[in-house]
């Protein structure tokens, strides 16, 4: 449900949630971040249509990355692509500063406004799953999750939320602000399932990718937690790339 504020013409958004308990991680997660890179909250309706509950968030006007990359892939070129993707390292790293792991990172979870034709924004959203660093036990399920779930939460090396998950969710993101393509979007669940245990399964990079996107890209989604950067690395490098492409003529 959308609605527009007749006093600053701000459209909020408002999202409805089944259950309570998930309406109030998500008010608890969220209350206290301030970044420019994480959707901002702005308050909570207890009394909704039919005795709903809900929160009022900041609105994206393209919606969900996923979505803006589905329809806006010939006006995305190389430079906004990196700025999309250094904008949610940016709200990923504020996060994990607060000792907050996201655990459903993809761009489906990602809000982007490209209103400005010389500067896209992306901010991070969608924090119902999100779990205090090393604290919480995983137990939720794993639909619409698995192509971006890290093999440490399959395979049964941990049961404890580690902030090297969301990096390894973010190297698929990655793969995602590329293609515009859905991960494994020709394999079915079982395959993708085995295929991430095994450690197996990567996505196809193609051979026209940017060497440098390729490397922070693989060494996200490497196998070894450890091995992965932490945002702040990442950040760093994406604006690195990002001001080297901006210089090139191609870079828009």
């Amino acid at each position: 449900m959308i609605l527009k504020s007749s006093e600053n013409s701000v459209l909020l958004i408002i999202e409805l949630y089944i259950t309570r308990n998930e309406f109030w991680n998500e008010v608890s997660n969220h209350a206290g971040l301030h970044h420019p890179n994480v959707v901002a909250f702005y308050g909570i309706v207890l009394d909704g249509h039919g005795g709903s509950i809900a929160t009022v968030t900041e609105y994206m006007v393209n919606g969900s990355l996923r979505t803006a990359l589905w329809k806006n892939s010939k006006s995305l070129g190389r430079h906004k692509r990196l700025i999309i993707a250094m904008d949610a390292a940016f709200g990923m790293e504020y996060l994990h500063h607060k000792n907050i792991v996201h655990f459903d990172l993809k761009s489906d979870n990602l809000h982007v406004n490209l209103t400005d034709p010389r500067r896209p924004i992306c901010k991070v959203g969608d924090l119902g799953l999100s779990k205090v660093k090393c604290q919480t036990l995983i137990s939720c399920g794993v639909s619409g999750m698995l192509p971006w779930m890290a093999p440490e939460l399959l395979n049964g090396t941990t049961s404890l939320v580690s902030e090297k998950v969301d990096v390894y969710s973010f190297g698929i993101v990655l793969w995602e602000i590329l293609t515009g393509e859905e991960p494994y979007a020709g394999l079915h669940y079982g395959a993708i399932l085995g295929g991430i245990v095994m450690n197996t399964l990567r996505p196809p990079v193609p051979d026209s990718c940017d060497p440098e996107w390729r490397s922070l890209m693989e060494q996200c989604w490497a196998t070894e937690p450890l091995q992965r950067p932490s945002f702040t690395q990442i950040a760093a490098r994406l604006r690195s790339m990002a001001a080297a492409k901006k210089a090139q003529p191609y870079g828009n």
